[in-house]
């Protein structure tokens, strides 16, 4: 099975915003990330900004990397 990420546009609408592991990136050199916890899975992950122009509610929400891939894989 192949999985496809692409660049999301300024219009787009629905999915998941990912957030770093910790496990991958202990320490951040962007001082905005915030330590939080995935809602799926409990790991530590970082919370970032979103990138300008993008808003909350243009996404279903926010998970870890990992569940995203996951996700993506149709593993969960």
């Amino acid at each position: 099975m192949n999985v496809q990420i692409t660049p999301r546009t300024p219009n787009g609408k629905g999915g998941y915003i990912m957030m770093p592991l910790k496990e991958n990136i202990p320490s951040p050199s962007n001082p905005a990330w915030k330590l939080t916890t995935c809602p799926k899975c409990g790991e530590e992950c970082w919370d970032r900004p979103l990138p300008e122009g993008f808003l909350p509610d243009m996404f279903d929400g926010k998970i870890c990397s990992m569940c995203a891939l996951k996700m993506a894989a149709g593993k969960e």
